[in-house]
């Protein structure tokens, strides 16, 4: 991969360096950086994948012993119960229905917004028109009276003219119907998890090759036919036997076995053909976030959340950087607090959070875009500013905010966001992968762990953006 950034580095700065490349010559190396950025992109995504896989397979074992189960089926049945009405389970639908909206802001309280849903557009111009007699511009109008989503239908399945209608069904026949619905589809997810890791001649799932031309990667799809079909003529010819006609049959297994014990001494497991494929096929691609999710299940949530973690370590690390051991507040606060002592945002004084920065050891500073209740739009290093500040024709003045790095192109993307709900698993993974932090999103009002760890965090963390350093993961590990 450094191979392809260094090339990636190279083509950039070959456009950049010139304004008179013709077309083109620029067309062709446009087009080469693309495809390394495509080849990066799926390198990084398959590592997640590879990773998780390999979790799951040892996982999905450990379960099936817990539990007493010995089919994939059972355990996407499970599965598929535990997450029914997730976004990220593709058996249940939520079908949009479309109406128009008319938006009307309150004369005595700015902050109340009513918005009015119309299943018509008729319905929905004679509001506006009672709304705003005098009408409004272009500018305005596609603000004020839109198009957009009025309800949902639930529905289980996921290809539309086979989904079930739930809307008139109690809620156990829906959750029943989504079960039905989606186990047999996962099982044959489970299948290729497993296969996934299992080498390509007992599969038939082209796992191994990376054909560079035509011709190699025709070779290698024969090749591999051929392999598969030689493996299963084998095992026939190991079976076929002679009746007293002379009719050729597969003998039966427990006649194998008798004859196998016989003359080797051992049972060896019995060669059915039948169970050997001789069809090539091409690695299934299972959602990230679906595998986060069985990931999760497997481990029948023994994993602590990011949310309990940081509430277990806030006392322990709260003495050093002289804060309330009791109480960890939100870096961004809510629209609806009171206070406005949060995180640093664009407005910020460059001077003071450059100081806490410095005599409270903070690596990075995740930057909001207002000063409460606002989204992360970026994350300040120390060493970015180290760097400014030992520029002697920088100068720092009193007056200098937060807006001043952004302009001097030392504000970085903001780093990965999760729920504080995922295991801590997830957010160690972002860090291992190169991310110095990691943003931790505390809503209450939409936890979707276990109700047990979420009276114990209520009562440590504030609701609001929290950030996760190596710090805090290695911290819960020593004192757990």
């Amino acid at each position: 991969m450094n191979e392809d950034m260094r090339r990636l580095e190279e083509i950039i700065a070959e456009v950049e360096s010139s304004d008179e490349l013709s077309s083109e010559v620029k067309s062709p190396l446009l087009v080469e950086a693309v495809q390394i950025m495509k080849y990066v992109q799926n390198k990084m995504v398959n590592g997640r994948d590879d990773e998780l896989i390999s979790r799951i397979s040892v996982r999905l074992e450990q379960y099936k012993t817990r539990h007493k189960i010995t089919s994939n089926f059972k355990v996407a049945e499970n599965f598929i119960r535990s997450i029914a009405f997730n976004p990220n389970n593709k058996s249940f639908r939520l079908n949009e229905i479309e109406g128009w909206k008319v938006i009307e802001q309150d004369e005595f309280d700015p902050d109340e917004i009513i918005i009015h849903s119309f299943h018509t557009e008729a319905e929905a111009k004679a509001k506006f028109e009672d709304l705003y007699p005098n009408g409004a511009d272009k500018s305005a109008i596609k603000f004020l009276i839109y198009k957009a989503t009025i309800d949902v239908s639930p529905a289980a399945g996921v290809k539309k003219p086979e989904q079930i209608d739930l809307s008139p069904m109690s809620e156990s026949d829906a959750l029943e119907e989504i079960i039905k619905k989606g186990a047999k589809n996962f099982e044959e997810q489970i299948t290729s998890i497993n296969n996934a890791l299992k080498d390509e001649e007992q599969t038939g799932v082209m796992n191994s090759s990376n054909p560079t031309s035509l011709k190699d990667a025709i070779d290698k799809r024969m090749k591999l036919q051929e392999r598969l079909e030689t493996i299963r003529a084998k095992h026939t010819f190991e079976l076929l036997r002679d009746s007293d006609n002379g009719e050729k049959y597969l003998v039966k297994e427990k006649s194998w076995s008798d004859q196998n014990m016989r003359t080797a001494g051992e049972k060896y497991e019995y060669p059915s053909p039948s169970k050997d494929t001789i069809k090539v096929t091409k690695s299934v691609s299972i959602g990230y976030s679906v595998l986060l999710e069985f990931d999760r299940f497997l481990a029948d949530d023994m994993e602590v959340s990011v949310g309990m973690a940081l509430s277990l370590v806030h006392p322990k690390l709260a003495k050093s950087m002289g804060s309330d051991p009791k109480w960890r507040k939100s870096l961004s606060g809510t629209a609806d607090s009171e206070e406005v002592d949060f995180g640093r945002h664009l407005g910020s004084n460059l001077k003071e959070m450059i100081h806490e920065m410095a005599h409270k050891g903070f690596d990075s500073q995740l930057i909001f875009k207002r000063e409460k209740g606002s989204d992360c739009i970026g994350l300040v290093r120390l060493s970015d500013v180290t760097g400014l500040m030992s520029d002697k024709s920088y100068v720092l003045r009193d007056g200098s905010t937060v807006s001043d790095l952004k302009s001097l192109n030392l504000m970085r993307p903001p780093p990965p966001q999760i729920d504080a709900s995922k295991d801590l698993s997830i957010a160690g993974n972002i860090l291992k992968h190169g991310n110095d932090c990691v943003i931790i999103k505390f809503d209450p009002e939409n936890w979707a762990g276990s109700d047990r760890e979420l009276v114990a965090i209520k009562k440590i963390l504030e609701p609001g953006y929290h950030i996760l350093t190596s710090h805090d993961v290695i911290a819960y590990r020593l004192i757990n």
